[in-house]
């Protein structure tokens, strides 16, 4: 889920559910593709992969568990498509959905 904040601090669970919200809409998954494809030009693509699932690990580990049913949902929703991404990555496929 890509969040624009280079704060330090932990995200609220407001900036968490808004961040999730915003990373399963056409345009957030659009936004995450079109990065993931810049990491490509050039790179072995299982290295590509790896470097996705820590994302989607750092960005799991750093959700609250304090948010609402629906945030989590979102953001489930999200480790899933950025999962299934780094799969298809790994297989050689685009990384732009």
């Amino acid at each position: 889920m890509h969040d624009d904040s280079t704060s330090t601090t932990p995200p609220t669970p407001a900036r968490q559910a808004e961040a999730a919200l915003r990373a399963t809409t056409v345009e957030g998954k659009a936004e995450n593709a079109k990065q993931i494809a810049e990491l490509t030009d050039g790179t072995v693509q299982t290295h590509i992969a790896e470097h996705i699932r820590g994302m989607v690990a750092a960005t799991v580990a750093h959700a609250s568990t304090n948010t609402s049913a629906a945030t989590q949902a979102d953001a489930a929703h999200w480790q899933h498509w950025a999962l299934r991404i780094a799969d298809g990555v790994e297989r050689g496929e685009s990384a732009v959905a």
